[in-house]
């Protein structure tokens, strides 16, 4: 007689934020609302207590093979995981009619508010239109925040690129800055892995310099720079994308190494802003065991 024994998974609950270091912290961003990411990525996610932004593209929900479906979308949600606008149709904004921007932009965000889901926040197709003005107008009119992938951390006062003190959308003289909330920095991995032919470890050992890159900016319990890691595709089996994913094994590998070293893995709905001083700031660092350091809050 063969006895076949089924072993439990093994779930971590991330560490509570209380002991974790509240200078090390990670978002993690998933965009385009792919199959594989529901499948297998929020499997990784949920065993070590992890959530994410998923930023989806609405027209491609049930109408384009390989993405998931609404009732995926929601399960998402419903679950605690952020979900963000990518645009109805992914298309590039920079190449849109005032008309066209506004049905890419807004739309996408009714879209999924039909479908019973709160959005905050925006990432553009292409990481294109965070630097045009008129872009940006229609995004700041229906978003509280707009994602673009041009570095590997996002500066929460805007100070980073030595060009500004704040996060003002726009200059004295009306032109827009450099930085601000509708242009938050992230990291794409996939595309860093493809532009660099990075393998497995090459792009592994670039993750671990991505997100131990803050510590250079934040100390003694004050926060002013985060990584936010892109992913596209994970696990996905398409043979013509195999340089344009991560495979899980490596996905497991990099969530692991967060895990293990006290990252807090928090998601863009996370973040807020500071009218005042014009700086973001992480909701739940800005309490009282933080004695008001954190982005500049006083």
């Amino acid at each position: 007689m063969i006895i076949v024994l089924l072993l439990p998974i093994i779930t971590h609950a991330q560490p509570l934020s209380e002991s974790v270091p509240n200078d090390r912290a990670v978002i993690i961003n998933f965009d385009d609302g792919r199959k594989s990411q529901f499948t297998y990525a929020k499997q990784i996610l949920d065993k070590y207590g992890f959530k994410a932004t998923f930023y989806i593209v609405c027209n491609y929900i049930e109408n384009k093979p390989g993405y998931m479906n609404w009732d995926e979308v929601k399960q998402l949600y419903e679950d605690g995981y952020d979900i963000g606008s990518h645009g109805m149709n992914h298309k590039d904004p920079t190449t849109l009619s005032n008309t066209e921007l506004k049905f890419e932009i807004a739309n996408s965000k009714k879209c999924l508010e039909d479908h019973g889901i709160d959005v905050t926040s925006f990432a553009y197709p292409f990481n294109k239109g965070s630097n045009d003005k008129k872009i940006v107008e229609v995004v700041s009119r229906y978003y509280d925040f707009g994602r673009t992938a041009s570095d590997p951390l996002a500066f929460l006062h805007c100070d980073g690129n030595l060009r500004q003190t704040d996060c003002s959308t726009y200059a004295k003289d009306g032109k827009l800055n450099y930085a601000h909330k509708y242009s938050i920095w992230g990291w794409s991995h996939d595309f860093s892995r493809k532009t660099n032919s990075y393998g497995d470890d090459a792009i592994f050992d670039k993750f671990v310099e991505v997100v131990n890159s803050q510590s250079d900016y934040n100390h003694d319990g004050s926060i002013d720079a985060i990584p936010i890691i892109i992913y596209h595709r994970t696990g996905d089996t398409d043979p013509l994308a195999v340089d344009y994913n991560t495979g899980l094994n490596l996905f497991e590998k990099e969530m692991k190494y967060l895990y293990d070293h006290n990252f807090q893995v928090i998601t863009m709905r996370d973040l807020d802003y500071e009218e005042k001083s014009n700086y973001m700031y992480i909701k739940q660092f800005a309490g009282e065991n933080n004695s008001g350091m954190i982005a500049g809050i006083d």
